[in-house]
């Protein structure tokens, strides 16, 4: 131990900005290869320490445990590492190849996972295919080697991620809805061939990481299926978005209060107005005591010739320098919609959704027409 605390101490001190990059690239092989036969030799010594119960002298329940007060471990991750410590006396190849460097961490991993199921026998082959394969590929062939060995093993385990399947959708503290699923490899396919047809390819200056963009897509195809129409009726109603709103509110009115977007509460008025802007929402729009004065027009989106009128006219997004693709933007009405403007093309103009869209509602920048009749934005 002593040895490797004065060579970290060594590595530390080395300045690698006085390195080549070509020396960069076999520093970093040569780090990751010693974190892996590092992560050998801890796995050999957590199964000598479970096996010897270590961990009743200080307290803890488990060697699980252990790991996860002393080795700032999380307990998946504590878990994962007794489990394959425990599998490692029966995997000697697996030792060895990792301790040698030929395969990394990750790789033993998954043959611990796939020999857990198959048993050891398959070890010999799962090893040849980690000498070629990332762990991922590794992955799919021990699927591969399962169906050829035991295909009715697949068949269960099938119908145990049928019914593991779940979508859960919980509200965070600051208002944002969370996603927490699983699903099967099929309907997993089916949600990932969905997103990416609606992501397409990014526009070359998109800034927006790749989660980002996920979620985007994701938002693409409800507000698709919503508008489309054809949705179920919930309680007799079609389903649709609903937001509530004092005529004072939209006046901007001082102490006015916020909208209520049914299912989720307050919002931002600029957000109420986005939504009445580029989508199908219902707006209810009430005095101080709650009765309705307007029950507002339901839709109010570009019509697909007008839209074609839009896409000639404008190509892509009007904001400043934006190249984003019309397929990317939503028709912006310069007469704001909250306050009665109508959906003319002449008044209505392409911003990206994910950029420009938002700034001139929640970002709080203004849209101002030119004597020449081109657009500017200008930020607050």
């Amino acid at each position: 131990m002593a040895h490797i605390e004065k060579g970290l101490g060594m590595l530390a001190q080395h300045d690698p900005s006085t390195v080549s990059p070509v020396q960069l690239g076999v520093d970093i092989k040569a780090i990751r290869g010693a974190i892996d036969r590092l992560e050998g030799q801890c796995a050999r010594r957590v199964e000598l320490f479970d096996r010897e119960h270590a961990f009743g002298s200080t307290g803890d329940t488990s060697t699980t445990n252990w790991l996860r007060n002393n080795c700032h471990l999380s307990g998946f991750s504590a878990d994962r590492h007794v489990k394959f410590a425990r599998q490692l006396p029966e995997l000697e190849a697996t030792q060895k190849a990792l301790d040698d460097g030929e395969i990394g961490i990750e790789h033993a991993l998954e043959i611990a996972r796939a020999t857990d199921d198959m048993g050891v026998a398959a070890e010999a082959e799962l090893l040849s295919a980690a000498r070629s394969k990332d762990p991922a590929e590794l992955r799919q062939a021990a699927r591969d080697i399962r169906h050829r060995v035991d295909a009715d093993s697949m068949a269960r385990i099938a119908m145990e991620h049928s019914r593991r399947r779940r979508l859960h959708l919980y509200n965070l503290p600051d208002g944002m809805l969370g996603l927490e699923g699983a699903l099967p490899p099929e309907s997993g396919v089916a949600l990932k061939l969905t997103l990416e047809s609606l992501l397409g390819t990014p526009p070359k200056d998109d800034d927006r990481t790749q989660q980002q963009r996920q979620a985007d897509a994701l938002v693409e195809l409800c507000t698709r299926q919503l508008d489309s129409g054809s949705l179920p009726r919930v309680n007799g109603r079609k389903p649709h978005l609903m937001v509530v709103v004092q005529a004072e509110t939209l006046a901007g009115e001082p102490g006015a209060p916020a909208p209520q977007l049914e299912g989720a509460g307050p919002i931002s008025v600029e957000t109420a107005k986005r939504l009445m802007c580029d989508g199908t929402v219902s707006v209810l729009t009430v005095d101080k005591n709650g009765v309705a004065l307007d029950l507002g027009r339901a839709r109010r989106l570009a019509s697909e010739p007008q839209r074609r009128v839009l896409v000639a006219r404008d190509e892509h997004c009007v904001g400043p320098g934006c190249t984003w693709e019309a397929r990317f933007c939503t028709p912006h009405h310069l007469d704001g919609w909250a306050l009665g403007g109508g959906s003319d093309v002449d008044r209505m103009v392409l911003l990206c959704k994910a950029n420009h869209h938002p700034l001139v509602h929640e970002g709080g920048w203004k849209v101002v027409e030119k004597s020449d009749g081109t657009i500017d934005l200008v930020p607050p």
